[in-house]
């Protein structure tokens, strides 16, 4: 059994990750600290821009952006808190995508399983006819495609 370590990306200390996470325990505790104290401060000054949050809190950016992308201050108040679609550069207000763009991704994410899942089928049922396992179909499938 392999033990899955990693360097944590703040403190650079080592730490087992649970579910893929970047930073230690420590950091991530540390990280909530200062996210709620940004709420706080949210609540405390209605109205204010993203640059007067990221000057009062004393808040890193990337720290503030993230949170804006979570939607986490979408009913707060926060003025200013709209960024470009990551591929269209529509202005948005939550997420790395508008709707639109992110209905196309789903759409093109489904399209691609239901193309595997026919090849996957297909491996399936040349592997019961020709009598070889089916990871040998599917990986026959698999190269075909590749080499099309």
């Amino acid at each position: 059994m392999t033990i899955n370590i990693r360097n944590c990306s703040r403190c650079k200390r080592i730490f087992v990750p649970v579910s893929g996470e970047k930073i230690c325990p420590d950091c991530r505790a540390e990280e909530l600290k200062l996210e709620d104290h940004v709420k706080s401060y949210v609540r405390d000054h209605p109205g204010i821009t993203v640059n007067q949050l990221i000057e009062g809190s004393g808040a890193p950016s990337k720290l503030v952006w993230r949170m804006i992308m979570q939607g986490q201050f979408e009913n707060s108040g926060l003025r200013d808190a709209k960024y470009p679609c990551g591929n269209c550069g529509k202005i948005i207000t939550r997420g790395a995508y508008c709707d639109e763009c992110a209905g196309k991704l789903k759409q093109n994410a489904q399209k691609f399983a239901e193309a595997m899942n026919s090849k996957r089928r297909a491996a399936e049922k040349k592997a019961q006819s020709s009598g070889k396992t089916f990871s040998d179909s599917m990986y026959d499938a698999m190269s075909n495609s590749r080499s099309r």
